[in-house]
């Protein structure tokens, strides 16, 4: 999927677009730059919480892994 962002040299308005195969569509918009910052902030602040909640899940699992079966079983099978 292709995206467009657009500066209004005159007002400073952000626009998001997507491209689409009828042409470009408006996704989202904001009043200046300071705003998508805001936004992209919220983005990646999610992304962490998720990637930290991903390896903490992979953590806990791999522990009961290895109280379950043998560490070397498990483990070598990584390898």
């Amino acid at each position: 999927m292709l995206f467009r962002l657009d500066v209004s040299r005159k007002s400073g308005e952000v626009m998001l677009w997507r491209e689409t195969p009828w042409g470009l569509k408006p996704i989202i918009g904001w009043a200046d730059v300071e705003g998508v910052k805001e936004f992209a902030e919220m983005l990646l602040d999610f992304y962490n919480r998720t990637n930290e909640e991903r390896d903490k899940f992979k953590e806990v699992s791999d522990k009961l892994l290895s109280q379950a079966l043998d560490d070397e079983e498990y483990f070598e099978g990584e390898t």
